[in-house]
């Protein structure tokens, strides 16, 4: 007979694990199955990262632990999980829904499928890249031809997601057909920015949010997760510069035509609804919850609204910690109202400012090989990127969240 003591182990452990195929941090998963372990009167001790999760549990003597090691994969945001998952700790914790129902429709939740169908999730890969492009160039020949190559990415990570021996190359294989695609488009006499329309195709898969997650957990300590997920967010980056220009390089060979096709320039009161509808996009793409869409776009217009603030008056540097901090306490403030997780609103508006930034063009020299800008270094991009993160360090001080997710 499996005792209660066990059932409270099991409940953890299968939390600890949806939320790490949520895409949570290792720092969020770890102070979050803390706070719900001390909830169910038993204590723990957690080690988490994006390859592996370790929890020990014991009861009264500390030196009597049951241990469980578990090896995992990273995972991809799933943020309308996260929020029923968080949902269910909630009513859990106010005496709403008891133990075994709480343990029953965790193992439902963790299993549950996406909240987008396919077709929804496809148009969200088209509007990703065409918007995001939309940011960088005012040609609208550039966001078709971003929008319909990142509908190509999407169905190439379609088709090889589901094959073990193919999921790896999904990267390269992806960033190949965007710079092919683009260098022979651009050869045959169609008007467009090549280094912008690849940039813009593969948005979803540039790891910005990751580095920027990384530099954030090695910055709080967690040096063992963040490290992994900083080398992890660098492999891609070399995966997608190797798959970019093998592509670019083939399609050196395809003849050069003169100019067929061009339009004219679009307003410059396109910026503001590109940004709405690629936070739309990238809430799609990670499974935002539909309810909470609003309040990403308000996140996702703070976050940018007050970086472009920044930059205009004092510089990218400010610009990206005034938007971090911006964003920060917008969420934060959210949780405490509402008690649910700030990362959510977070996530919509961090992710706008890594790439919507003039950082994702500095890493332009890391994924493309092409100057887009006039030179900017790496290291401008990492004090960048650590001008976002003490954004949201000071958010976290000044306004904390009171909430572990």
């Amino acid at each position: 007979m499996v005792t209660d003591y066990r059932l409270k182990i099991r409940f953890v452990l299968k939390l600890g694990r949806a939320l790490h195929e949520c895409g949570a941090s290792s720092e969020r998963i770890e102070r979050h199955v803390s706070n719900v372990t001390t909830m169910l009167g038993i204590q723990g001790s957690f080690f988490c990262s994006p390859t592996f999760l370790t929890f020990a549990f014991w009861e009264q003597d500390e030196l009597d632990q049951s241990i469980h090691i578990e090896r995992v994969k990273p995972a991809n945001y799933n943020l309308g999980r996260l929020w029923e998952i968080d949902r269910l700790v909630e009513s859990m914790e106010a005496g709403r829904v008891n133990f075994a129902e709480g343990l029953e429709q965790l193992g439902v939740l963790s299993h549950s499928p996406l909240d987008y169908p396919c077709l929804v999730r496809g148009l969200a890969w088209f509007l990703s890249g065409g918007s995001f492009s939309l940011l960088l160039s005012a040609n609208p020949l550039d966001a078709l031809v971003a929008g319909f190559l990142s509908l190509t990415l999407f169905l190439i990570d379609r088709a090889t997601s589901d094959r073990a021996g193919w999921e790896p190359l999904t990267t390269i294989l992806g960033a190949f057909a965007t710079g092919l695609g683009a260098g022979v488009i651009s050869r045959l006499g169609i008007e467009i920015n090549a280094a912008f329309v690849i940039l813009s195709s593969i948005i979803l898969m540039i790891p910005g949010l990751s580095l920027a997650v990384a530099l954030t957990e090695i910055s709080g300590g967690h040096l063992i997760s963040g490290s992994s997920r900083l080398v992890d967010a660098v492999m891609t980056l070399l995966k997608l510069f190797f798959g970019t220009l093998s592509g670019v390089a083939l399609a050196g060979f395809f003849p050069v035509n003169e100019a067929l096709l061009s339009l004219p320039a679009l307003p410059s009161w396109r910026i503001f609804p590109a940004v709405m509808s690629l936070s739309i996009a990238i809430g799609i793409s990670f499974n935002s919850p539909w309810s909470k869409m609003p309040l990403g776009l308000l996140a996702a217009v703070i976050a940018f609204g007050t970086t472009k603030l920044g930059e205009a008056h004092f510089s990218i540097y400010a610009g990206m910690f005034l938007g971090a901090l911006a964003v920060g306490l917008f969420a934060n403030l959210f949780a405490r109202l509402t008690r649910g997780p700030a990362s959510i609103l977070i996530i919509h508006g961090i992710i706008l400012l890594v790439p919507g930034s003039r950082v994702y063009a500095i890493l332009n020299h890391w994924v493309s090989g092409e100057e887009m800008l006039p030179a900017e270094s790496g290291g401008r991009a990492i004090m960048a990127f650590v001008a976002l993160i003490a954004g949201l360090l000071f958010s976290n001080a000044i306004l904390p969240a009171r909430k572990s997710l």
